[in-house]
């Protein structure tokens, strides 16, 4: 149980953001492939690294304690449970094979939008959703 909402979301999104990203801007790739491929394993460090600090610039600005502040530990564990996923699909890559739309706008764009909003480079972030919201649009993925 989390109880402040926003960690929770922001804790979240330190999972969803790389691998679901990752997987997407890869045409539908399972996690046990990003983690195994050195490239992807490195991005998906990099962009662990930059929602930690979206997270924690947006918490702050929330007033919330430093205390609850996600940290390398998050990092490590969101690594260590990728893992030991296997081939686990995501649901964004799912969404993509099955040509639905995808969450792009409320999973991956606000992220990068608060980013700005709160003064975040997150360049690996916005390369991943800039790949994302081009071939959503390509394939009319709406």
């Amino acid at each position: 149980f989390e109880p402040n909402l926003r960690r929770g979301r922001w804790w979240k999104n330190v999972w969803n953001l790389p691998f679901s990203g990752i997987s997407v801007s890869m045409g539908g790739i399972t996690v046990d492939r990003i983690v195994n491929d050195p490239s992807l394993r490195k991005l998906a460090h990099k962009v662990i690294d930059e929602t930690i600090a979206i997270a924690n610039a947006d918490m702050g600005k929330h007033e919330c304690s430093e205390d609850e502040f996600l940290g390398e530990e998050t990092r490590d564990e969101m690594m260590t449970l990728s893992d030991n996923m296997g081939p686990y699909n995501p649901s964004t890559m799912l969404d993509l094979h099955a040509r639905k739309p995808m969450e792009v706008k409320y999973l991956f764009r606000k992220a990068v939008d608060r980013a700005d909003d709160l003064g975040v480079e997150c360049p690996h972030l916005e390369a991943i959703v800039c790949h994302i919201e081009a071939h959503q649009r390509h394939h009319n993925l709406y």
